[in-house]
């Protein structure tokens, strides 16, 4: 069996929302047509099929809420999702 895929992101590296959807896009392989929002990420997050890792890493010095709803998005689909899991640290 293979090792899962892995993604950090860091929120204290990520200055927009934008930042963090190119960053899932390239590392995760999503389509050309990839949305860049909740919705197109919810959907292309469902259609892994090889085991990924995501991992948020948060900020304890400055929240962003847009990371929140990142957050939100990524650990419902990895609750949904057999190849897909969630760390928050």
């Amino acid at each position: 069996m293979s090792r899962p895929h892995k993604v950090v992101l860091k929120e204290k590296d990520l200055a927009t929302i934008e930042d963090a959807h190119k960053v899932l896009a390239a590392k995760l392989d999503f389509p050309d047509f990839y949305g860049a929002n909740l919705d197109a990420l919810e959907d292309c997050l469902g259609d892994i099929c090889e085991p990924t890792r995501v991992v948020l890493v948060r900020d304890p010095l400055e929240s962003k809420p847009w990371f929140d709803a990142l957050q939100e998005v990524v650990c419902e689909s990895a609750q949904r999702s057999c190849y897909l899991g969630c760390s928050i640290r």
